[in-house]
């Protein structure tokens, strides 16, 4: 394993790392051939690649390969605070993260790491929504005072635009209307704590809620222009994570996290639905499905497919460390149900495929708690 990346200095570590070792391989459901979801095949050789996060030692993040084995990649230029995503671009998938004041790039391929563009105004564990070769970042949680998710609170980074590391490549972006824009004087004294709720993105917009009841606003990544889509907060937990078409799966906001599916579309002005602003029409699809079990991370594998990561580990005390986790991974795919004209009216069947156990390890660096495992990317 490398000890250094271009641009970054050598750091000695111990020969043994993140070891991730699979200690039971759950059986593949039986399934007639007609049934098979689309893709299948494809979606079982896509690499996933999963985030770690160390505890007080350096570095402070890793990434590894979802199989048994992997070696960890150490991110040099990383630091607390981090948020990762992964953004296709013209040479390939690139891993970036994201927090306080660094933008580390990795080549999955390579295993190469490069520093990327900085971002002036440092964010904590902020939203990344990577759209095409662009990556949104959105404050999770807004500040008025100076310091840091200080305004502005919206950035974009193109990653197929020539950039220099360490200089320039994002730009700021107009701020959300749910968020704290414009101020009183007596909300000023008392700010409000603003704190981003839910968020998917659906075409070529990204819908956003906050934990107040201030509506729905979607931003238009075509035009840069936030808009008002609905009085109501959107109805799920998080992130909606896309099945194809218009459908996604979430955690239901009124049934407590429970799983549930999506019919989401966006009309934008004069498409005929809509009349003369931007409307969302979303509807709660009927699910059968009894028995999913939805971790803390979750991922589109495709087209009516997905992956639910459970992240267990017990907590080490205030004086020990903790050095080992495991990793529940469970994938599911939707069996029943197209998305034609009358989709917002079928019900769903959510069916589990396999469910694969592994162990985390890392005794020197150690990981952090009580969620050492911070994002699980597809490529």
């Amino acid at each position: 394993m490398p000890t250094a990346t271009p641009g970054s200095k050598k750091t000695k570590r111990p020969q043994q790392e993140d070891a991730l070792t699979r200690v039971r391989h759950g059986k593949t459901e039986k399934k007639k051939a007609s049934s098979r979801p689309p893709g299948e095949a494809a979606a079982a050789k896509q690499p996933v690649y999963l985030v770690v996060e160390h505890g007080v030692e350096e570095p402070t993040h890793s990434i590894l390969e979802l199989s048994a084995g992997a070696a960890a990649r150490p991110v040099h230029h990383g630091n607390r605070a981090m948020s990762f995503a992964a953004v296709d671009t013209r040479q390939g998938p690139r891993i970036v993260g994201l927090g306080l004041d660094r933008t580390p790039i990795y080549d999955p391929k390579t295993s190469t790491e490069l520093q990327g563009p900085r971002l002036v105004d440092s964010m904590v564990r902020p939203i990344l929504i990577p759209h095409g070769s662009k990556l949104y970042a959105l404050s999770r949680s807004p500040s008025v005072l100076p310091g840091r998710d200080f305004m502005p609170w919206f950035f974009v980074f193109d990653l197929n635009q020539r950039y220099s590391p360490g200089g320039s490549g994002w730009h700021d972006l107009p701020p959300p209307p749910v968020f704290p824009c414009r101020l009183n004087p007596l909300e000023y004294r008392d700010t409000p704590e603003v704190r981003v709720a839910s968020y998917a993105v659906v075409g070529s917009h990204i819908l956003l809620s906050v934990q107040q009841d201030k509506g729905t606003c979607a931003f238009d990544v075509d035009s840069k222009k936030w808009e008002m889509v609905d009085g109501k907060n959107l109805p799920f937990i998080g992130e909606a994570v896309p099945l194809g078409g218009h459908r996604f799966v979430a955690r239901s906001r009124a049934g407590d996290g429970a799983a549930a599916v999506y019919h989401m579309e966006v009309f934008g002005p004069g498409t005929g639905k809509s009349g003369g602003r931007t409307e969302l029409i979303i509807t709660e699809l009927p699910v059968k499905s009894k028995g999913i079990v939805l971790g803390q991370l979750l991922c589109s594998m495709g087209i009516g497919r997905f992956s639910s990561f459970d992240i267990r580990s017990v907590d080490p005390g205030s004086e020990a460390k903790l050095d080992k986790a495991r990793i529940v991974h469970r994938s599911y795919f939707l069996v029943e149900g197209g998305d034609d004209a009358d989709a917002t009216a079928n019900s769903v069947v959510i069916t589990k495929q396999e469910r694969q156990i592994y162990k985390l390890r890392d005794p020197f660096c150690h990981l952090a708690f009580p969620l050492p495992v911070v994002a699980a990317l597809p490529m």
